[in-house]
């Protein structure tokens, strides 16, 4: 690909963060409906949780779990062996922490290399050369996150691909496993690089079938077939999804045979997560696979918040819960090599003292009304005791809130408008998160740093979402409070969320 197209910087980190965070998100809303017959087109979807492992609501399953096992240690920058140390090692405690839920075939290779003390990837190719058939979905539902990994300086398409067959050999050695890992990886770091289009349109099939050179030659034609089938066949035709080609198939035929919104294009991807789904089976596995593509084009600014703000899991059974807020630190640490950037985020534990220090300003708070407050960051310690929920729409330190206040940080840049392809979507989702947290009469505090050009434009869409005042109106009812209005592209959203 030309790395002159690429898109901006912004909107690549967007993209890595949500072929995990939606992988993620798929996972744990497919998660109840595992095993599970065919559901309506009507069936209302939602985090429930429950289901055959009674997942509590929100929380991911192993396809995140063992997905983890891969992410975190690129979150560390291991590389090159010793990641597939680390990854095995990863593997092994998530086994021995007993997991509720485990694939037969991932299952049969982890006890095997636990009880002969063996490597794993030698007891899979044993296993695999006894059971030539046997090609689960086990590797494919956790490759999402490889497709993050800093690219080598020589041929980087293929130490990726060479990377991704790797770790599916460690469990899944059948060459149709290890070729659709291949696939969707390169798959995944195409739509992560690629040119954004100014209707969001993607040729999914020829997304895919562009990595079709990496696979061996002589499985090149079959596999085209095999993609080229998604263009013409329903997603639900694929139904036999166990089957790693079915699972691969139906992802891609619910990604093709999902309509992009006009007006916020970027809801494809909650539609074809939602689309996968509905086909039954390994629901919460191909919802994952779907999620890790669409995630990769359309960026972690698309997944829902009703989403993220349940989203929940473990890495194992052993370590405590982690969070939407982990995955999006984890990712955006795996795309980097391990390195934060030069103010320590996102691993710092504390951004206030760098904002007191490089925008020094008094504390500004203002009543939106009853339970809506409006802000700059220098206000949040004084309106933590007082608020429920916080929405930061700046960068912040992983303790800057304390746990038992529910904390979301939003993708809004006040940069340019090309760093904020979901720019409608975002202010439209924080805008209902924020009145759906009025409705259950919950206070929140939404701030950026200086309340010049984000906050003035989230608390601007709430107004119109909430009351449905003229964006003008309530652009300038802001300015009032803040004595700023948003910048040109910024307002312009605003005036677009209309209902």
């Amino acid at each position: 690909m030309n790395t002159s197209a690429r898109p901006p910087e912004n909107v690549r980190r967007d993209r890595a963060v949500g072929a995990v965070l939606a992988s993620a998100a798929g996972d744990a809303l497919g998660a109840p409906h595992e095993f599970g017959p065919a559901l309506s087109f009507d069936t209302v979807l939602k985090m429930t949780g429950g289901g055959s492992f009674d997942w509590a609501p929100g929380e991911w399953t192993d396809d995140t779990q063992t997905a983890l096992a891969v992410l975190s240690p690129l979150a560390r920058g291991a590389s090159g062996i010793s990641l597939l140390d680390d990854i095995e090692l990863g593997l092994l405690a998530w086994k021995n922490s007993i997991p509720p839920d485990i694939g037969r075939q991932t299952r049969d290779v982890l006890s095997a290399a636990v009880r002969d003390k063996q490597r794993l990837a030698e007891v899979t190719a044993a296993w695999q050369a006894q059971n030539p058939d046997r090609a689960g979905n086990g590797s494919l539902m956790r490759t999402g996150p490889v497709a993050l990994t800093p690219p080598s300086r020589t041929d980087p398409r293929l130490q990726l691909a060479r990377l991704a067959s790797d770790i599916s050999a460690l469990t899944h050695a059948n060459d149709d496993a290890i070729e659709a890992c291949v696939l969707w990886t390169d798959a995944i770091r195409r739509a992560i690089d690629a040119p954004v289009s100014p209707n969001g349109e993607m040729d999914w099939v020829g997304l895919v079938t562009a990595g079709l050179d990496l696979v061996a030659e002589e499985h090149r034609d079959l596999w085209s077939e095999r993609l080229e089938a998604c263009a013409a066949t329903e997603p639900e035709e694929f139904s036999s999804n166990g089957w790693v080609v079915h699972a691969l198939q139906a992802a891609l035929s619910a990604l093709v045979h999902t309509g992009v919104p006009a007006e916020q294009p970027c809801q494809h991807l909650r539609l074809a997560i939602e689309r996968a789904v509905r086909i039954g089976d390994d629901t919460d596995t191909v919802a994952a696979i779907t999620g890790s593509l669409a995630g990769a084009w359309w960026g972690a600014t698309a997944v829902p918040l009703e989403w993220r703000r349940v989203l929940n899991g473990r890495i194992d059974y052993r370590t405590d819960p982690l969070h939407a807020g982990d995955l999006d630190r984890l990712a955006r640490l795996a795309f980097t090599g391990g390195t934060s950037g030069s103010i320590g985020w996102p691993a710092i534990d504390s951004l206030l003292p760098y904002y007191q220090t490089h925008f020094p300003s008094q504390p500004l708070a203002e009543k939106l009304d009853d339970w809506v407050t409006v802000g700059n960051v220098h206000a949040l310690p004084d309106q933590l005791p007082k608020v429920d929920a916080v929405v930061s729409l700046c960068r912040m330190g992983r303790f800057d809130v304390p746990s038992d206040i529910e904390h979301h940080v939003i993708g809004l840049l006040d940069t340019t408008g090309a760093d904020n392809p979901n720019l409608g979507f975002v202010l439209a989702d924080t805008a209902d998160f924020v009145t759906q947290c009025v409705k259950d009469e919950r206070r929140v505090f939404v701030h950026c740093v200086q309340a010049q050009n984000r906050t003035p434009a989230v608390a601007s869409a709430y107004l119109v979402r909430r009351r449905g005042m003229d964006p003008m109106a309530a652009m300038d009812q802001v300015e009032k409070l803040t004595h700023s209005r948003p910048q040109p592209f910024l307002a312009q959203s605003v005036q677009s969320l209309v209902r």
